[in-house]
């Protein structure tokens, strides 16, 4: 194993630790769903937003910075209370936040209106996924459990982005956001089988047999900021990359239907890979095929091009955040770390755009690229180095 399975001391404080049933599993990944819906079909929410608005791809890009950076906030925030809140009532909390934030923005047309009502939702966002982690965290494979939730957010963004141009002409952008507020409402009814996990959760700050290993999961964590930073700024403007190549709107739209379904197909294999295989190498692999995706998508992307080139990144990215998961799950098993990894993650996918939106003023995509292929390669390093750093005694 390249990681301990527990981080030593900790091993007392997992005994009584509330494990995953399959009720909690389903209704963990439906919050986690919701919470998530912003990033798994984030060109096609920036697309449904521009038509509502007419921002430009600046506007777009802060826009998107704000709702994720709201959501990797209250991601942290999640991370710290554990401990303190029932689980089911936080949830419901968050739920409520992203019915309330997606009924504004149907309602609003400016910026600051807009950025504001992405803010309340993405807040609610986070608190969805924070404890969405943590209860996948506590699953006996978790690196299976996270596998399932990202293969089951990929069928169904695959299908929503297929269907964008269709969607578009007949769904009114406001209509779309309404839905969006009656899903979560949907998912409430699920909460009886969340687990309530704060009546066995010490405190993060816990001396003794709960304290955290601070070196090994920071190393982890700085290694998912990195690459979440690099794949969310790639993603959020490949749909006005395909527009700036002047491709049909037919084509954009399978670019990014079937490299969400590669996203199933990379969760799926990283779920299934022999545990003796390790994960360093598979996270070089997966680094590698990022990395040609992203260059791919230099100067004018043909149609051809565009599909090779989302079907390879959304691969890439979806095999690689298991693996991270699973990393961040066995640093702790009672779900600390891996739900400060929602938050971490969070931040990055939110960055990511953010930091692209203020090389974009030449027009170009074209040192966002190279920036973010660095940044990705720099996440492999950092994460397999942390690996090999946490196996000797500190």
């Amino acid at each position: 194993m390249e990681l301990n399975t527990a981080i030593a001391g900790m091993a007392a404080a997992e005994e009584g630790t509330e494990r995953l049933d399959r009720g909690g599993l389903i209704s963990a990944i439906l919050v986690g769903l919701i919470g998530a819906i912003v990033i798994f079909i984030t060109p096609g929410f920036l697309a449904v937003v521009a038509q509502k608005t007419g921002f430009d791809n600046d506007q777009l890009g802060y826009l998107a910075a704000w709702d994720i950076n709201a959501m990797g906030v209250t991601i942290g925030l999640s991370t710290f209370a554990l401990a303190k809140v029932r689980w089911r009532l936080a949830v419901g909390l968050g739920l409520t936040l992203i019915v309330l934030g997606n009924l504004l923005t149907a309602a609003v047309i400016s910026f600051p209106a807009m950025a504001a009502a992405r803010v309340v939702s993405g807040a609610g966002e986070g608190i969805a996924i924070g404890f969405a982690f943590a209860a996948l965290g506590r699953a006996k494979n978790p690196d299976r459990a996270f596998a399932i939730y990202l293969v089951t957010g990929a069928l169904l963004s695959s299908g929503f982005l297929y269907m964008l141009p269709l969607i578009m002409d007949v769904v009114a952008p406001s209509t779309f956001f309404i839905a969006i507020a009656g899903f979560a409402g949907l998912v409430m009814l699920s909460l009886r089988a969340f687990p309530d996990g704060s009546k066995d959760e010490p405190d993060i700050f816990a001396a003794g047999d709960g304290k955290l290993d601070l070196r090994a999961a920071s190393g982890a964590l700085l290694g998912v900021f990195l690459l979440f930073f690099a794949m969310g700024a790639v993603w959020s403007y490949s749909e006005r990359i395909g527009q700036l190549s002047q491709l049909t709107d037919g084509a954009i739209a399978n670019g990014l239907s079937i490299g969400t379904m590669a996203g199933v197909v990379g969760a799926g294999l990283a779920g299934v890979l022999p545990r003796r295989w390790g994960r360093s190498w598979p996270l070089v692999f997966s680094g590698a095929i990022g990395t040609v995706s992203f260059l791919m998508f230099r100067d004018h992307v043909t149609p051809t091009a565009f599909v090779l080139a989302c079907t390879m990144m959304m691969f890439s990215w979806n095999f690689a955040q298991p693996l991270l998961s699973g990393i961040c799950s066995e640093a702790c098993q009672r779900g600390r770390v891996v739900c400060a990894m929602g938050s971490i993650q969070t931040f990055g996918t939110g960055l990511g755009p953010a930091a692209a939106a203020a090389t974009l003023v030449t027009g170009s995509f074209t040192v966002m690229i190279y920036a973010a292929s660095l940044i990705l390669a720099l996440s492999i390093v950092v994460t397999i180095v942390t690996m090999r750093w946490s196996r000797q005694p500190a």
